[in-house]
C-alpha cells in the first residue's frame, strides 16, 4: 500500500511539474524577442465604439532588436487633438522661431496627457528588455522612425513630391494624436511627438530647427558619439527621425553645417501667449 501511495504521490507531483512548466512557457513566449518579420503589423477599427487600435513592428539599429507593441485611439480624441490645433492663435509672428516654439509647445502641452495606453507599453517593454536610459530612448526614436514620411502641407501638395502628402493642414504639422492616430507625419510632426513622449519619460529632449534646410529634428543629452553640440552646459546629440537607422550623433551630410540649427523648443520652455483657444 505504501509503495502505491508514493507512486501515485510522485504521479502527481511529475504531472504538477510539467502542468507548471507547460504554462511557464506559454507566459515567456509573449515576453521573448521578436523579428519584425514575425509580428504582424495592421491596425484595427471598432466603428462602434469609434477606437482605432494600432499593431506596430520595428526594428532598433544599435542592437538589431525587433519589438512589438500595440495602442489604440478614440476618434473623438483625434477630432479633440485636431480641433484645438485648428483653433490656434498667435498674434506675435515677428520672429519665425518663436512662433515655431509656441506651436509645438501648445500641441505638445495638449496631447502629453493622452499618450497613456502607448506609453505604457513602451515601459512595459523596456522593462521586460532591461533597457537602461540610453538604449530605451533609442528604442523610442526608433518606434518614431519606423513610420513611413510623409509630408504634412499648410496648403496644396503641388510643391512636395517624393513622397506622399496630406494637404490643407494648418500650420503644416500633425499633433502627437493625430499622428499615432494616422501614422502620416513629416519631420516636425515627428520631433514634437519624440519631445511629448520623451519629456513624459523623464527625458529633457530638445527640437532644432534649420530654416536654411526646411527640417526640425530632434536632440538629446545621451551618450553617443558623433555630432553634438552645448546646450545650457550640456551636450547633446543630433538626431534625425525621418527614417530608419539614423542614430543620435548622425547629422546627415547635406544638413551638417551646425550654424543652421536653432533650438526651437527645450525642457524649460515656458509660453507667455496664452495661444488661444
Amino acid at each position: 500500500m505504501t509503495k502505491k501511495i508514493l507512486r501515485l504521490l510522485f504521479f502527481v507531483f511529475i504531472l504538477l511539474f510539467l502542468v507548471v512548466r507547460y504554462f511557464h512557457s506559454e507566459i515567456q513566449m509573449t515576453e521573448v524577442a521578436i523579428s519584425p518579420m514575425e509580428c504582424d503589423e495592421y491596425e484595427e477599427t471598432d466603428s462602434i465604439l469609434a477606437i482605432r487600435k494600432q499593431h506596430r513592428s520595428w526594428l532598433e539599429y544599435t542592437y538589431n532588436q525587433g519589438y512589438c507593441a500595440q495602442y489604440q485611439l478614440t476618434s473623438s480624441a483625434v477630432i479633440n487633438s485636431t480641433s484645438f490645433r485648428n483653433s490656434l492663435v498667435f498674434e506675435d509672428q515677428s520672429s519665425e522661431m518663436n512662433f515655431w516654439s509656441e506651436v509645438y509647445f501648445a500641441l505638445y502641452q495638449h496631447d502629453r496627457d493622452q499618450l497613456i495606453l502607448l506609453q505604457d507599453s513602451l515601459q512595459h517593454l523596456g522593462e521586460l528588455y532591461q533597457l537602461d536610459r540610453g538604449s530605451f530612448a533609442r528604442f523610442i526614436v526608433s518606434f518614431v522612425q519606423d513610420i513611413p514620411y510623409n509630408y504634412i502641407a499648410p496648403g496644396n501638395c503641388a510643391e512636395y513630391t517624393g513622397h506622399p502628402c496630406v494637404p490643407d493642414v494648418q500650420f503644416g504639422i500633425l499633433s502627437p494624436i493625430e499622428f499615432l492616430y494616422s501614422l502620416q507625419g513629416d519631420c516636425d510632426t515627428r520631433t514634437v511627438l519624440l519631445y511629448t513622449l520623451l519629456h513624459n519619460f523623464g527625458y529633457d529632449p530638445l527640437i532644432i530647427n534649420s530654416r536654411e534646410y526646411r527640417h526640425s529634428m530632434l536632440a538629446l543629452d545621451i551618450p553617443a558619439s558623433g555630432e553634438s553640440f552645448i546646450y545650457k552646459g550640456r551636450t547633446y546629440s543630433y538626431w534625425e527621425t525621418t527614417n530608419i537607422g539614423w542614430l543620435p550623433g548622425m547629422l546627415p551630410p547635406d544638413m551638417n553645417n551646425k550654424d543652421y540649427w536653432t533650438v526651437a523648443l527645450d525642457y524649460e520652455f515656458k509660453t507667455n501667449t496664452a495661444g488661444v483657444y
